[in-house]
């Protein structure tokens, strides 16, 4: 949302939950900003500084806004890589995206940090410009808290299922994003939600004790900036019709299902898929490209050649044991790693589809040995047809898969595994492999 022209002149309206629905018309225009007030500087080390100035809170009654740096090396182990976090913890204040700029000047985040925010809300300017440094600085957000002092509550939990839901070990904690908070969170690059955290909307609404002339025309044009923000952060402008639901202390409770369809949240990984020819032209393939924080992933599928071994014996005298499709998977470890010093570490596979297909667990010695191309671990896998029979013919929908890559442990790697996930076209899937005969 353009700063300049956000902040509401003179009379600058405060925001007490959250959002806001009104006319939707012209754009806003012909404010002089509000001036900042002075936050306490916090430079490098190397830089003296001056003694801060002592100034009046902006939001005297509401808790104001915090930041905390916090890292967690464990995920390194488990292919996650390690996470840097920004816990924003209390209300959005007149001065916080200001006192926000200033922290991250003195403490320059790294690649992929995520703000984790825990608001009720407060100033929507002040929502909205930390939402747009968060986008500046190419960072992502989630929804939680540093410390486990909030209860689960979420429309996708019932109530009488929290005490059944295990409590993480180590933060992100269940939070909560209100009001102004929904601003801040639209910023990240990457949006998610922690389980059991909530993520609320409702009107706007001005100081009831401020005398504001114009107010109606002052609102419409807010309210074209909201359209406009949204269009730039990349969601859908029909999230105001459930900010106008609600107003005062009520709000409403956006479900998961409802933030997809609103692109608030965005997805771990996405997958293309698409049939195409092999590069020799003798046939076709069926082509999967998953992408997610790492790199771009790939699953191909073509149909065996004719004679095609397959290092199970009994495939001789076995039809149900002749390979009838030849699954390639692709991973690229990105920054964890370089494939040509990874692949000699590889000690099995694990592939698992959602639902209630059983994991296939593979050892080394039972497949052939691990290629490296382009800085991926390659994975070729011949199915045989009794597999492929029992994934095709009958009902089951498989939404999901995963890919992983075991290491030796005796190889004292810093991770155990690697692994992608993918979303599945199952039917063209099975159209597919209906023509490997």
């Amino acid at each position: 949302m353009n700063t300049s022209t956000l902040r509401f002149c003179y009379y600058r309206l405060r925001f007490n939950l959250v959002i806001v629905l009104a006319a939707l018309s012209a754009a806003f225009a012909g404010c002089y900003p509000a001036a900042a007030q002075p936050a306490p500087p916090q430079p490098p080390p190397q830089t003296p500084a001056k003694p801060p100035t002592q100034t009046t809170p902006s939001c005297p009654t509401t808790p104001e806004m915090t930041f905390t740096a916090w890292s967690n090396p464990l995920g390194q182990m488990f292919g996650e890589g390690g996470r840097d976090y920004i816990f924003a913890d209390g209300y959005f204040c007149t001065d916080t995206a200001d006192k926000f700029k200033q922290y991250l000047a003195a403490h320059p985040p790294k690649p992929g940090t995520t703000v984790v925010l825990n608001s009720g809300g407060g100033d929507l300017d002040a929502g909205a410009d930390m939402g747009e440094l968060i986008r500046q600085n190419k960072l992502w957000t989630e929804v939680g808290s540093l410390l486990p002092v909030i209860v689960p509550s979420s429309p996708n939990i019932k109530p009488e299922s929290v005490p059944y839901i295990s409590e993480p070990a180590l933060p992100p904690f269940p939070g909560a994003c209100y009001s102004a908070c929904n601003f801040a969170f639209m910023g990240g690059t990457r949006r998610t939600m922690g389980y059991g955290s909530n993520f609320g909307v409702h009107q706007f609404e001005s100081d009831p004790d401020a005398k504001i002339p114009n107010l109606q025309d002052i609102t419409e044009r807010e309210s074209a900036e909201i359209v406009k923000f949204l269009n730039e952060m990349g969601i859908s402008p029909n999230w105001i019709v459930y900010m106008a639901q609600k107003r005062g202390n009520e709000v409403t409770d956006l479900t998961m299902a409802q933030m997809q369809a609103l692109n608030v949240v965005t997805p771990r990984w996405q997958t293309k898929w698409q049939i195409g020819p092999l590069a020799d032209n003798s046939g076709f393939s069926l082509d999967g490209t998953t992408t997610d924080d790492w790199g771009t992933h790939s699953v191909t599928f073509a149909c065996a050649a004719k004679g095609a071994s397959n290092p199970d014996q009994s495939a001789a005298t076995n039809p149900k044991q002749q390979p009838a499709v030849l699954a390639t998977f692709a991973l690229d470890p990105g920054v964890r790693g370089q494939a040509a010093q990874l692949v000699g570490a590889v000690a099995g596979y694990t592939i698992e589809l959602s639902g209630d297909f059983e994991p296939i667990t593979l050892t080394a010695k039972q497949v052939a040995p691990p290629q490296v191309v382009a800085n991926r671990l390659v994975l070729k896998l011949p199915l045989n047809r009794g597999i492929v029979d029992n994934l095709t013919k009958g009902d089951d929908e498989y939404d999901n898969g995963l890919v992983a890559f075991l290491f030796d442990p005796a190889a004292k790697l810093p991770m155990r595994l690697l692994k992608f996930e993918a979303s599945l076209d199952w039917p063209l899937f099975k159209k597919f492999v209906a023509t490997c005969h």
